[in-house]
């Protein structure tokens, strides 16, 4: 018998309208979802967002973060079919506070979290953050073609109150300012900031439309294809949205390692669980920004090749890739999350 189940995909109205499928959409989610209605057709399942309407009675509803509390259309969903609804939490608590209140939780049967204190194997299951495997196979480029570091990020700073609030963790938002800063006096030639909305007063920061942001030099613009990017330079300042918690590992370094260009790390304070130390550089082992430049600068050309060759051998791991990439996560979401047998 055929069953329909409703996702709603993010907090971003771009993937509405089942958009999330559209494989043309310009996006890093969607061979994600592109892929997982695939897998769930082949088991006769139809997937589509939960603002599409349908004559039929959906299955489940499953829940990529929380909504925002003022999306009344869609807690008014959430609240009047609570015993259908799944929760994967994606977003860490900077971000989306909410996804960690568990009052919250009490209108979802079960609770996907990438925070291994929250789980229990009852209410609350561990999900390991789906990656897209575009730009896996990608041609490394040769040592002396590359360029020395870059930094690839948004320019955004977490709201002020998500801070206050913030029940674990910490956020790393100034401290990508602070590389950006360092790198951008110490050496401007060899440093390169991407990202989008940099030079330009933040959405809701007064004092920068009041007297302007602070233009940073080494900034080059937005970018079209991280990948491509990455894979131009040796090294990438990679440090997540939160630090001093388990388990959060986003796309960040994976694309790095798409990319053959090692990772200056932090983040997850378990990554070495998931991913070898011998993939990326771990920044927690040095005092400040001077000594990790002296080390950054002290790699040989035969040192970086074994980093290249350990990312390679991992990118290579069947096991590996059968863990973190889509075609890995429509099987999990099947089996695990809906709990249907193939």
């Amino acid at each position: 018998m055929k069953k329909y189940v409703g996702i709603f995909p993010y907090n971003d109205h771009r993937y509405l309208l089942n958009a999330a499928f559209n494989k043309n959409l310009n996006g890093l989610e969607t061979p994600i979802f592109v892929t997982l209605k695939k897998s769930l057709k082949q088991v006769n399942i139809e997937v589509n967002t939960y603002d599409i309407v349908t004559k039929e009675e959906l299955y489940t509803y499953v829940y990529f973060d929380l909504p925002n509390l003022w999306n009344i259309k869609a807690w008014v969903k959430i609240i009047s079919n609570k015993n259908k609804n799944i929760l994967i939490c994606n977003e860490p608590p900077i971000v989306i506070p909410f996804n960690y209140w568990k009052i919250f939780h009490t209108f979802f049967t079960k609770v996907y979290t990438w925070n291994d204190s929250l789980v229990d194997n009852k209410k609350y299951f561990k999900i390991l953050l789906p990656k897209t495997s575009l730009g896996l196979n990608i041609k490394p480029k040769k040592f002396k073609e590359r360029k020395f570091l870059v930094l690839i990020n948004k320019n955004i700073l977490p709201f002020y109150p998500f801070k206050i609030i913030l029940k674990f963790g910490k956020e790393l938002y100034t401290e990508r300012i602070r590389a950006i800063e360092f790198f951008e006096k110490t050496i401007p030639k060899k440093f390169y900031l991407y990202g989008r909305d940099w030079n330009k007063p933040k959405k809701h920061n007064l004092t920068e439309r009041i007297i302007g942001p602070k233009k940073y030099l080494t900034y080059k613009g937005e970018v079209d294809d991280k990948i491509e990017l990455l894979s131009s330079f040796k090294y990438s300042i990679c440090f997540e949205n939160l630090t001093d918690t388990t388990g959060f590992i986003t796309e960040k370094i994976f694309d790095c390692l798409k990319a053959r260009c090692v990772p200056v790390y932090w983040g997850a304070t378990d990554i070495e669980n998931y991913i070898p130390r011998e993939c990326f550089i771990d920044f927690r082992q040095f005092k400040d920004y001077d000594e990790l430049l002296k080390f950054l600068n002290s790699i040989s050309e035969q040192k970086y090749a074994k980093y290249i060759k350990s990312i390679e051998k991992l990118l290579s791991d069947k096991k590996f890739i059968n863990l973190w990439f889509e075609e890995a996560f429509a099987d999990f979401f099947i089996k695990d999350i809906l709990e249907i047998k193939k």
